[in-house]
């Protein structure tokens, strides 16, 4: 889960609303509003919602186990095995975004 995380820290994605989606994709939260905005409570504290630290993640993800009466391990476990597919998704959004964007700037 750590080199995962390391990845879309590097790849500038280690966003809350990145670390939701992954979270979302690894079935850890439901995706049922009133559990995404529980998983948003607990990076309430942190000082960058677009820069979050592995701490920080990792300290959210050991609460939110808690809350729900779950091995605190398997979910990190479940995040490791989504995150290489969660990386490529979201790098490649990034980089559709930033073709679109580079194509909006061209002179026409």
């Amino acid at each position: 889960m750590e080199d995962a995380f390391k990845k879309l820290q590097s790849d500038s994605q280690n966003s809350v609303d990145n670390l939701i989606k992954w979270m979302k994709n690894s079935k850890i939260i439901d995706g049922v509003k009133v559990t995404e905005e529980k998983a948003r409570k607990l990076f309430a504290d942190v000082a960058d919602v677009k820069n979050v630290e592995l701490s920080k993640f990792q300290a959210a993800i050991s609460k939110l186990a808690t809350e729900q009466q779950k091995n605190v391990d398997v979910f990190m476990k479940t995040l490791a095995d989504e995150g290489p597919k969660f990386l490529e998704g979201a790098v490649n959004a990034a980089s559709a975004a930033a073709s679109v964007l580079k194509d909006a700037l061209k002179p026409k």
